[in-house]
Order: C-alpha cells, then sequence, then structure tokens
C-alpha cells in the first residue's frame, strides 16, 4: 500500500505523513500545520473519499454526495474536474504517491489508521473487543474518543454526507460513550462518571439511555432531587419534541427513586465494536451496504418497527434476512421469522406467538435478551396488526411487504424506507459478481443494457444472469438480443415460480383487487409515460379527487411510481399489464400464463 506524504508548510520542507480528520471540521495536516478546507465541492469529494477508506467509491456514490439532486448536465466530465483539483490541492501541500487512484467504477483514496482519524478510531474500538481488564478497555476508548471534535464535518457541504453517513458514523460515538460510563460507574468512578453524562445529556437530550444512566448515579450518590429532575427533563424533552413516552427504564428509575427503594444499576450496554466496512455479501446484495447498515442501526438504538417497502423483484427479503445478520449479537434473545403471505394472518400471528414465547423463561418469567420478529411478505397492515403486543421492551419487529404499511408505524412509532432498484453501477457490480469481471469487461455496453432491460431489479438480474450462464456458448451481445425479444416471458426460470418476475408481478396484481388490478391495467396500457391526475381522470372516467385516490393507493401497493407533478409507471411492470390485458377486460377470454419461462437460447 502506498502512503501519502505531506509538508503543509511549503515544498521545501521534508515530507511528513498527511493526516485527514472527519471526525470534526475537515481538515488536512502534518506535524506542524493544520488545513482547515473551506466549504466546496472539493471538499466533498475528499469528504466521502475519507469516509470509505481504501475501498472504491462508485462515480454514482460521488456524484450523489456532490450535487445531491441537482446533478449538472455533463456530471462525468465535473466529477473528473473535481478530482483534477483535488490532486492539484495534494501537489501545492507536498502530498506525494498515488493517493487518489482511478479504479473500475470509480475512485479509491489510499488510506490507513495511521493517516485517517475515523480509521484509527474503529481501530481502537475493536482492540477492545478482547480486552478482559476494563481498565485497559476504558483507556483504549478514552483514546478513541479523544479524536472526536465538534460538529464532525461542518465545512463539507453535502446534504447527503449530513442525512445519510454522518448520523450512522456518530452512533459509533455515542455506543463508545456509553460503554466508558458503564465501565467508570463499574469501576467506582461516580464522579468521573457524571462528568461524561452531564455532557452527553446536553449533546443528546433524546438518549434515554444516558439520562437513565446519569439519574441512577445522581440517586445513588444522594442527590435525588437532582436525580428526579433529570428524569423530569427528559420526560419532557420525549414528549415535547418527539410526541413519545419515555421507555421502561425510564419509568421503572423513576418509581425506584419515589419509593426510596435501593438503586438498581442500569444493564450495561454491549461493547461497541468497529463498523466493518466489508461484509461477505451475496451477489443480490450489492449496493445495499450502506442501507442495510443504516437499517441496522435503527433497530440496535431502539426503533420499534422498520418496514421495508417496494415493488416485486427489488430484493426486500434478502436486504432484511441481511440486516438480521447484522444485529444478531444486539438481539440476544433470538430471531423469529414468519412469512406472512404463505400462512395468513391466524396461523402466522398463532405461530409467532408460539415462537417468541420460547424466548421467555417459562419457570423465571424472564426474558432471555431483546429479540427481532422478522414478518416477510406481509399482505397488509391486518396482518400485522396485532403482532407488537406480542413483543417486550426492547424487541423489534422488521417487516417487508409490497405495501407501505404505514399504519403499523404511525400507530406505534418507527421507519419506513421504501427499496428502490440499484443503481446503474451497482447493476453492472451484480453482473460482475454473477458473471464474472471477464464477461462484462469485455463487452460493458451490452452488459450495460441488459442491466437497464432488467430494470435494475437484483431478481431480474440475477435470473438474466443464470440464464446467460447456462448457455456457455452465448455471449453477452447474443444475450441482449435474445432478452430483448421479450424480457418479461424471458426472466424466468422453467420449474421455479418464486424466480419468474412475471410470477411476482401476478402476485402483486391479484392483491390489489380485480377494481384497482383493472386500472392499473388501464393506466399501464393507455396513459403516457408520465400520468398526471388530469389524464388519469379522463382515461379512468372518474373526477380528479376519486383519480388521485386511486393513483395514491397504486402507489402505497408499489405498482406505481410518484414524482413531483406526475406518476409513472416501470418499464417491465407496463410490459405485465399487456400481457395481463385480457384478465381485466371487461369481456374475459381464456387466461393467460406471463410467468411461463419461455424462448430457448439453445
Amino acid at each position: 500500500m502506498e502512503h501519502a506524504a505531506a509538508s503543509l508548510s511549503g515544498h521545501d520542507q521534508p515530507a511528513q505523513p498527511a493526516a485527514f480528520r472527519v471526525l470534526g471540521p475537515l481538515t488536512l495536516s502534518s506535524s506542524k500545520d493544520t488545513l482547515v478546507l473551506p466549504p466546496s465541492k472539493v471538499t466533498s469529494l475528499l469528504a466521502v473519499l475519507l469516509l470509505h477508506p481504501d475501498e472504491v467509491v462508485s462515480v454514482s456514490a460521488l456524484r450523489q454526495a456532490i450535487w445531491g439532486d441537482e446533478q449538472p448536465a455533463s456530471a462525468k466530465a465535473a466529477l473528473q474536474t473535481c478530482t483534477l483539483r483535488l490532486r492539484q490541492l495534494f501537489a501545492r501541500h507536498g502530498i506525494t504517491g498515488s493517493v487518489i487512484k482511478t479504479v473500475p467504477g470509480g475512485y479509491r483514496i489510499t488510506a490507513t489508521a495511521e493517516t485517517v482519524d475515523l480509521m484509527r478510531f474503529r481501530e481502537l474500538i475493536g482492540h477492545t473487543r478482547d480486552v478482559t481488564d476494563p481498565e485497559v478497555e476504558l483507556a483504549r476508548l478514552e483514546e478513541a474518543l479523544a479524536l472526536w471534535s465538534d460538529p464532525m464535518l461542518a465545512n463539507v457541504p453535502s446534504e447527503a454526507l449530513h442525512r445519510d453517513v454522518v448520523p450512522r458514523i456518530s452512533e459509533e460515538r455515542v455506543r463508545a460513550i456509553e460503554r466508558v460510563c458503564d465501565l467508570k460507574i463499574g469501576l467506582g468512578r461516580d464522579r468521573s462518571a457524571l462528568v461524561d453524562l452531564w455532557t452527553a445529556v446536553r449533546a443528546y437530550p433524546a438518549n434515554e439511555r444516558f439520562s437513565a444512566q446519569l439519574a441512577s448515579v445522581l440517586y445513588r450518590t444522594g442527590r435525588q432531587a437532582d436525580a428526579l429532575a433529570e428524569l423530569r427533563r427528559i420526560r419532557d424533552h420525549l414528549r415535547h419534541e418527539l410526541g413519545i413516552a419515555p421507555g421502561p427504564t425510564l419509568r421503572a428509575l423513576e418509581l425506584t427513586i419515589l419509593r426510596g427503594e435501593a438503586p438498581t444499576s442500569v444493564g450495561p450496554v454491549v461493547r461497541p465494536t468497529s463498523v466493518v466496512t466489508r461484509h461477505p455479501v451475496a451477489s443480490g446484495l450489492v449496493g445495499r451496504d450502506a442501507l442495510a447498515e443504516t437499517i441496522a442501526e435503527r433497530l440496535r438504538a431502539g426503533c420499534p418497527i422498520v418496514v421495508l417497502s417496494g415493488p416485486p423483484g427489488v430484493g426486500k427479503t434478502a436486504l432484511a434476512q441481511y440486516v438480521g445478520q447484522l444485529v444478531a449479537p444486539d438481539f440476544p434473545g433470538g430471531r423469529v421469522e414468519v412469512t406472512a403471505a404463505a400462512t395468513g394472518p391466524v396461523t402466522s400471528l398463532h405461530d409467532a406467538q408460539q415462537q417468541l414465547l420460547t424466548a421467555v423463561d417459562q419457570g423465571h418469567d424472564v426474558q432471555v435478551g431483546r429479540r427481532l420478529l422478522l414478518a416477510d411478505d406481509v399482505v397488509n397492515g391486518r396482518q400485522v396488526r396485532d403482532l407488537p403486543a406480542l413483543l417486550a421492551p426492547g424487541d423489534a419487529l422488521l417487516l417487508t411487504s409490497r405495501q407501505s404499511l404505514s399504519g403499523p408505524v404511525a400507530r406505534l412509532g418507527g421507519w419506513l424506507h421504501r427499496v428502490e432498484p440499484l443503481n446503474p453501477d451497482d447493476s453492472l457490480r451484480l453482473l460482475r459478481t454473477a458473471l464474472g469481471p471477464e464477461h462484462v469487461d469485455a463487452d460493458p455496453q451490452s452488459a450495460t443494457q441488459i442491466a437497464a432491460l432488467c430494470d435494475h431489479l437484483p431478481l431480474a438480474l440475477r435470473i438474466a444472469a443464470t440464464r446467460i450462464l447456462l448457455r456457455t456458448r452465448t455471449d453477452l451481445a447474443a444475450a441482449l438480443e435474445w432478452l430483448r425479444v421479450d424480457p418479461l416471458s424471458r426472466l424466468s426460470l422453467p420449474g421455479e415460480p418464486d424466480m419468474s418476475l412475471g410470477h411476482r408481478f401476478d402476485e402483486a396484481l391479484s392483491r390489489t383487487g380485480d377494481t384497482l388490478g383493472a386500472v392499473f391495467v388501464r393506466l399501464a396500457t393507455a396513459a403516457p409515460t408520465a400520468i398526471t391526475v388530469r389524464q388519469a381522470a379522463q382515461l379512468l372516467d372518474v373526477d380528479p379527487a376519486t383519480a388521485r385516490d386511486l393513483l395514491d393507493e397504486l402507489v402505497d401497493h408499489s405498482l406505481l411510481e410518484e414524482a413531483a407533478d406526475h406518476y409513472w409507471i416501470r418499464v417491465l411492470l407496463r410490459r405485465h399489464a399487456q400481457v395481463a390485458a385480457d384478465r381485466y377486460a371487461p369481456h374475459p377470454g381464456p387466461p393467460r400464463h406471463p410467468h411461463q419461462a419461455k424462448g430457448s437460447m439453445r
């Protein structure tokens, strides 16, 4: 690995190791000088590379971080210009070596724990995992936390980074602070813990764990009034700012203090672990690492319900399974899985209840730990209406559905995320993984067109790759022409209904009911690409208010996409509507079976 060297005081000085700081304002420093970079697109480019040190960052991810949704027409050239300016900045300050490398699919910055503070922070956190001496663990955690200075990346004008990346990295800091306070309390250093906890509750006023730790230490040291004041503060903050009530730990602690009972310690947090930036990801999960980590962090932080919705074939189930693996250490009570669509509401609820009860010590009525209930392919909100009642405090629901399931989330609080198809770069990465890089690199243009014909849906891409691999003497150009003839019917594996895009679309359409299904088919076969409410009202012969309701209901079923002033239907779903039109015509004809595989490539 090549290391960067820098001299910020001039080219005549001996080269010094370049250090990049992201756990605060983005800075570039040497042993003598520190340069705080001004807000600019070049600064955003450097930030996103440093937040993924020694990893390939795709061109699309860089564009999103720099320009967001308002990308210039010549985004490729603009990104190359930003990269050139960043390299010129390094050269002016004496940074040598191939620090920023252009690689297939994007760019990579060469970095180590000695040159990037984020890597050093994670390295120190990782070193605490096998430590048995609490003094040694505490010293390493405090050394890691000393690397931080607020506010993080304050000089980086990237909305995407501050929205999607900074909160996730900040959560690593929170978990380390929680562990430090646990260790100090356990070592009998209440006064030192109080200093850290007063600082923490001001920095994170909604963090119930910090508040519970602080109130517990105050009560144990004879400051009952201060302890109750802190509990009132967080109760008022949660009610006024978030509209929620304190959790069971805070409520129980308040009762303990009011009754004058012996204080009980707040259970220790799991040791913080360094965030693994490279996971062994199956081919269908290419491009989902950042999203998976975001979902995992929400579940770890106590979010009671997370719903993953999206169109058929987008990879919701695989993503949920992967997230379940990521958070397994945080849910020691185990994971209970229910396939809702396969069993129906009554059976699935009964099975879930029985499985959840096995995670409880019946003899002592003590739960063995937090549990995760994963309900896959939920048909509608009625199926899961009673599931939250089965959960104990700290448990969580992870649901996948083609509908938004906004009702349970609105009632109990939680997070909704609509899973989108892959971006073009990640689609190519998936094909390279499935087919082998030698095939895709030999004809990237055909591979790009195959990905587009698949609508960038992970299921469609996997099916296409499988059918291509079965024909060893077929190159990508021939496969492209074969697929282009009838993409929908050929994105199927014979004898495997679950591996048939048409079959998945059939299921999705049947779940809408005859009336809404007919509305979808009418819009998909007769409406223009961009559908306005006025156009939909004319096509459906209804008033605009009714048309908007029908359009929104199709969006909720993930059959329609919504933009600022119009709606649109994905290409493969339009093709399926044309095939399914006979079933929704006023005069029924013989049923057709669009999900049968056909069109041999032999």
